[in-house]
């Protein structure tokens, strides 16, 4: 593990592809602290934002990443070859402006979650990510060896590669991170989330289901709509996250849905736990959050993103969650809603 004396000024940086690898950075940014290390949080502005909610201390700085707008349908291949261009774009400069940022603000360590050019202006840096391998679409399988390799290759840039899940046993990543060669600098650092110093009780919820929005757009207002459009439908109560730390802060009602931009995690977590079913995306970041809180879920991996797709097959195949694709959720029957209900009761 890195060398730690109480007195560095670490720089955590999350990519700004949705918010989980902010949260995921929650417990991390905790130990740092608690150990008397000053942090300074180099991130976009809603990653920002909702760390600065937990951590009204540290520094911000506004270090924009990668703006990712997916297809309305699935990825197209001309949109999967435009997002490796900027990705790989988005690497060389970053890697340029982690330098300036080092001396600006006087860094002794770097920790990167999933931002690859952030290696080499410090005599520590650390790369997080669970994803050693990267799936492809079908027609591009056999270009997966690719993905493995640059993965490999930046991540032994840095000093250290840490991979949020368990050691040992059962892996909640799967083959994401047990791919056959890995990383020389490779370290297992347990499930990470923003919930696992937060003690909740569950109390009687007045919501039929409540339903967490992520991820990029268009797909994640796409996933809004027919959470809100369930609601109306089949008449439920419903209560929708919209993942928005910077959205609106009163809440706001469509016909039989509650919409909140955002809530404390204490609030959110009792939300969560409480909640008679639960509905959201499959990303990592979400599913370490319900494993942190022992709380099983409807997970509706988002289309075309080959990762979700991939942990909601696995998952429920080992029975740990029910996956639904969103195809189906459109159709979803008030016998539907009861079926998976009572399947989904909370611990």
């Amino acid at each position: 593990m890195l060398k730690i004396n109480g007195n560095e000024r670490v720089l955590i940086s999350p990519l700004g592809w949705g918010l989980g690898h902010a949260t995921r950075l929650i417990p991390i940014i905790s130990d740092l602290t608690e150990r008397g290390c000053s942090v300074v949080i180099a991130a976009d502005l809603p990653s920002n934002e909702l760390l600065r909610v937990r951590f009204p201390e540290l520094e911000y700085i506004h270090f924009p990443s990668i703006n990712i707008k997916l297809s309305r349908r699935r990825l197209k291949i001309v949109r999967l070859f435009q997002i490796a261009i900027r990705f790989f774009l988005l690497t060389y400069r970053e890697h340029k402006q982690i330098k300036k940022l080092v001396k600006e603000y006087m860094i002794d360590i770097v920790i990167s979650d999933n931002r690859y050019g952030l290696w080499g202006a410090t005599e520590q840096s650390v790369l997080i990510t669970h994803q050693l391998k990267i799936l492809f679409p079908a027609p591009f399988k056999w270009a997966e060896f690719l993905g493995r390799w640059y993965v490999k290759r930046y991540a032994e840039k840095y000093t250290e590669c840490w991979v949020p899940d368990r050691p040992l046993g059962f892996r909640f990543s799967g083959e994401l991170s047990s791919p056959r060669s890995l990383p020389s600098n490779i370290e297992y650092i347990g499930i990470q989330s923003r919930f696992s110093d937060i003690e909740v009780e569950r109390v009687e919820s007045e919501w039929d289901f409540v339903g967490i929005v992520s991820g990029p757009p268009p797909q994640r207002d796409i996933f809004e709509q027919i959470l809100i459009s369930i609601a109306n439908r089949l008449k439920l109560k419903v209560l929708i996250f919209q993942g928005l730390p910077l959205g609106p802060r009163l809440a706001r009602t469509v016909g039989n849905a509650t919409l909140v931009s955002h809530l404390p995690d204490d609030q959110m977590a009792q939300a969560i736990i409480s909640a008679k079913l639960l509905i959201c995306r499959s990303g990592y970041s979400t599913i370490m959050d319900l494993v942190a809180l022992n709380r099983s879920a409807v997970i509706v991996p988002t289309p075309g993103q080959s990762e979700q797709e991939y942990l909601a097959k696995y998952l429920a195949r080992h029975n740990l969650f029910i996956s639904i694709p969103q195809s189906r959720l459109l159709s979803l029957t008030l016998a539907n809603y009861r079926q998976l209900a009572s399947a989904n009761k909370p611990k």
